[in-house]
């Protein structure tokens, strides 16, 4: 639970980093092929299709006829095959599918397949395997599905065995007003550098170097912080938002089995 805070100013200027996605040229792994599978299932849909919408990516197993067997978290070291899929709305003319996989971060395999327009739901999967039947590496296996050059969706999985528990975990939440339960916007959450408490960064005068990291609360009074926290290690927060009292908290551990990402609900006084 956070404390309540004696009155004190925070000046932050908070920099929301944007990314990109860039468009990779292809890099042809030789012992890399697509599987062949049956995966479509549409569905048919009123109307002419103007966008393609797609799922999360989920990855799957086939059974011995290439239709999809289950829905899996990771994949054992012997595998020979991985499928991602996503779910679309439908097919827009014009539509080309790039497909580009990595592995540990590096890319080592991609294709582009163009697609007949629909106006009905369906699956698009890439089944990935090796042309000799042997293992696939073990690793993180990522994918990126393109339309044309516009990101559609992209997912990671395992391969040989269970997903090793990242040191770290992604931070969310939301700051409402305690009484109301309405949303605050504006918020400011601070977290300071490991071993520095809150006393300790207010009598620094707020010294910037004792931030690690930070977030500012949307329309919804929703946040995400900047960075990432690392797991089992003592942090010290601070919550303040204009005509709330400010509050405050040493020793904030996210524990070492923790799902990621981990919700802090947090919640004001006037």
């Amino acid at each position: 639970m956070l404390r309540q805070l004696k009155p004190f100013v925070v000046v932050l200027i908070l920099s929301i980093a944007l990314t990109a996605t860039a468009f990779s040229a292809f890099a042809l792994s030789s012992n890399l092929g697509r599987a062949d599978a049956v995966l479509a299932s549409p569905a048919a849909q009123g109307g002419a299709c103007s966008r393609m919408q797609a799922s999360d990516v989920a990855w799957v197993t086939l059974d011995e006829d290439d239709n999809i067997d289950e829905q899996v978290e990771s994949y054992p070291s012997d595998a020979t095959t991985i499928v991602p899929l996503f779910e679309y709305n439908c097919v827009p003319k014009k539509t080309s599918i790039v497909s580009v996989f990595t592995l540990d971060g590096e890319q080592v395999y991609s294709d582009k397949e163009s697609l007949k327009a629909s106006n009905s739901e369906g699956f698009y999967a890439y089944p990935l395997g090796t042309t000799d039947d042997s293992p696939m590496d073990e690793g993180e296996w990522g994918v990126e599905f393109y339309n044309n050059k516009t990101l559609l969706s992209s997912g990671v999985v395992f391969v040989g065995g269970d997903d090793p528990t990242p040191d770290t975990v992604t931070v969310i939440g939301t700051v409402k007003d305690a009484k109301t339960k309405k949303a605050i916007k504006g918020a400011v959450i601070l977290v300071l550098v490991p071993d520095v408490t809150v006393e300790a960064f207010i009598d620094n005068d707020q010294q910037d170097e004792d931030i690690y990291t930070a977030a500012k609360t949307d329309s919804k009074g929703q946040y995400e912080l900047e960075s990432p926290l690392e797991r089992e290690v003592p942090y010290s927060f601070i919550v303040v938002a204009k005509g709330y009292k400010p509050i405050g908290e040493d020793g904030v551990t996210i524990p070492a089995d923790a799902e990621d990402p981990v919700e802090l609900p947090i919640t004001l006084t006037k």
